[in-house]
């Protein structure tokens, strides 16, 4: 039988004192989130923390807004500060609504979390849920890891009601006499959450605490498994370092083939957002696209990761930038005085003062492009002493050439010597570059 007391063991397990803390209970004014709030509500006539509740009306259904009111109504008379936000259905492109509605109400709860001070978010999901949740990975074919379901705890949001069922909330509310919200779209057949909660198979794991039993074991498991996949993962993603470029990051092709894809796919995600400064999503066939490149793919080829990432094949090591990086700065006259031009910079010393600006420009390769090493040397293809430097594509486009008005190469930075145009008629020239080549 439920007790909101039964609570407290639940935050001492996670080393969380409950007199001094503050929380925001994500509140829809349905059954769940009405025990948690309720149940909040008389811990803190004990315990002395922070309470505010925060609803998002998802403009869902027609009584979208009457709910917001019963929620709000529901902390006015307790005295609880409230918050809320709404969301636009109209925004919604290229995703289902479950996973826009999910997305969309995490981003407003974390809002409202830092608005109200809180230190942590709450929300109601019960072990029912992570039934379901089990069952449904299972329906969708879903990777194993995904069976870990429902978390208790990721960072600031806690779930302190996965062990306690449905049934339990329910007879709690019923018996201290609760009132709540029944929420229509929890029949929508449209969701497959929905689809599964009345058919056969959930109505014999609610008959069989056998079965939900076995399903919250597995979900357990797999939450091992995944724990053993972070842990791997983070150790491939500590060898990943800075490139040559400023904004790149090198990865060892050999240790993500190493793992299994559930770990080559964590460690590639933890990548991206630790260097890149975003979170990727990828569909299982992408995810599998991906791992054939690394597998397979020629030096010099691309794969297009989310969000502008690209993923470039380099020998034994991948090379991950923002798209942007791909196109070379534009050309540019060589002023005297200082020139930038992209990761480089040049010092212009005229002559004499006469000499107040060159003919020469900044550019990056172009195909047949020719130049020489030095005095007395042959002329050679650009893209052949590139390749012998051990150059990528990436660097390639990034690297500069100083060439006359008519494109004749006359220096190639930090390959060769000033071509004995560039030394006679413009007198000194420096160089300094961001790029560091290994």
């Amino acid at each position: 039988m439920y007790d909101p007391t039964s609570l407290e063991s639940v935050f001492s397990d996670w080393g969380i004192r409950l007199p001094g803390s503050r929380f925001l209970v994500a509140f829809s004014g349905g059954l769940d989130s009405t025990v948690l709030a309720e149940s909040m509500y008389h811990l803190n006539m004990k315990h002395a923390f922070e309470l505010s509740l925060g609803h998002v009306n998802h403009r869902l259904r027609p009584e979208s807004d009457s709910d917001e009111l019963f929620c709000q109504q529901y902390a006015t008379e307790r005295g609880i500060p409230f918050f809320s936000a709404t969301l636009n259905p109209s925004q919604l492109q290229g995703e289902s609504i479950e996973a826009w509605g999910r997305r969309e109400r995490y981003a407003r709860l974390e809002g409202m979390r830092s608005e109200a001070g809180a230190e942590w978010i709450l929300t109601a999901h019960h072990s029912d849920d992570q039934a379901e949740t089990v069952i449904m990975r299972l329906a969708q074919q879903a990777p194993l890891i995904t069976l870990a379901g429902i978390r208790a705890r990721r960072g600031r949001i806690l779930r302190p009601f996965l062990a306690v069922s449905r049934d339990e909330l329910r007879e709690w509310a019923t018996r201290v006499g609760l009132t709540w919200i029944e929420d229509a779209s929890n029949i929508d057949q449209r969701f497959l959450r929905n689809q599964l909660r009345h058919n056969q198979l959930w109505s014999a794991v609610t008959t069989n605490a056998g079965a939900k039993d076995t399903l919250l074991g597995l979900a357990k498991l797999a939450q091992g498994y995944e724990s053993a996949c972070v842990e791997a993962a983070t150790g491939i993603a500590a060898m990943a370092s800075g490139g040559s470029i400023p904004g790149t990051v090198m990865v060892s092709v050999k240790a993500l083939l190493a793992v299994e894809l559930d770990v080559f796919k964590i460690a590639v995600k933890m990548i991206v957002r630790k260097f890149m400064g975003t979170n990727i999503r990828l569909s299982t066939p992408h995810w599998q696209n991906f791992c054939h490149f690394v597998r397979a793919a020629s030096v010099g080829k691309v794969f297009e990761l989310p969000h502008g990432v690209q993923v470039l094949m380099d020998r034994s090591r991948l090379v991950v930038y923002h798209a942007e990086l791909a196109s070379a700065p534009e050309m540019m006259r060589l002023e005297t005085g200082r020139t930038k031009w992209g990761f480089h910079e040049f010092l212009v010393k005229a002559a004499d003062s006469s000499h107040r600006s060159t003919d020469l420009q900044l550019r990056s390769w172009r195909t047949g492009d020719k130049a020489s090493l030095g005095p007395g040397r042959p002329l050679r293809l650009l893209s052949d002493i590139y390749t012998d430097a051990h150059f990528n594509r990436l660097e390639k486009t990034q690297w500069p050439l100083v060439v006359t008005g008519n494109s004749q190469v006359v220096w190639v930075p930090g390959l060769g010597v000033p071509g004995r145009h560039l030394e006679e008629a413009h007198g000194r020239i420096a160089w300094q570059t961001e790029i560091h080549r290994r």
